[in-house]
């Protein structure tokens, strides 16, 4: 900005609107300027009056920012349920790899339990079907038969009878 009161005095024009046919021409004017305090500008205001006023730098308005949004309640569950899923897939783990060498030594006797049951298993198999004794070229039936009752759910009796028949010749 300059000083107000270094300056010289200047021509101030008003520019009006001449009805169409007469040409009217504004004088100019001349006026002193003299600053009342140091900083201030001559301004014409809209009614064409000037005065003396502050002007300072034009600041552009800022741009709002959009306003933050909440964190969603699915989201705040997930990250406090976060915590205690991976304590107890922390302790699951720990847990298993102090139990490892039970469990192979679990899986190690049921297998030789296995072993031992289907051994025990071939050897009566063996000893009771040893060779048979044939007598008399003859032959045996043998037949039993089986009868279950019991009631419906409505109340009906139900009967049930099973026959099996062998024979050896």
């Amino acid at each position: 900005m300059n000083d107000p009161a270094a300056r010289a005095p200047e021509t101030v024009y008003t520019i009006t609107k001449a009805p169409r046919g007469a040409a009217e021409f504004a004088q100019p004017r001349t006026v002193v300027v003299e600053a009342p305090l140091p900083g201030a500008e001559l301004v014409t205001l809209p009614g064409g009056e000037q005065q003396w006023a502050y002007v300072g730098p034009r600041v552009d308005p800022v741009p709002v920012t959009p306003a933050r949004q909440s964190i969603p309640a699915w989201a705040k569950t997930a990250a406090l349920l976060m915590w205690s899923a991976s304590g107890s897939a922390a302790l699951a783990g720990y847990s298993l790899s102090l139990a490892g060498p039970w469990l192979k030594a679990l899986a190690y006797m049921f297998m030789a339990f296995a072993v031992a049951v289907t051994v025990v298993a071939f050897v009566v198999r063996g000893l009771f079907s040893g060779p048979r004794r044939c007598g008399g070229g003859g032959s045996a039936t043998a037949e039993a038969t089986a009868t279950a009752t019991g009631r419906t759910v409505l109340g009906g009796k139900v009967t049930a009878t099973a026959t099996a028949i062998v024979t050896n010749k």
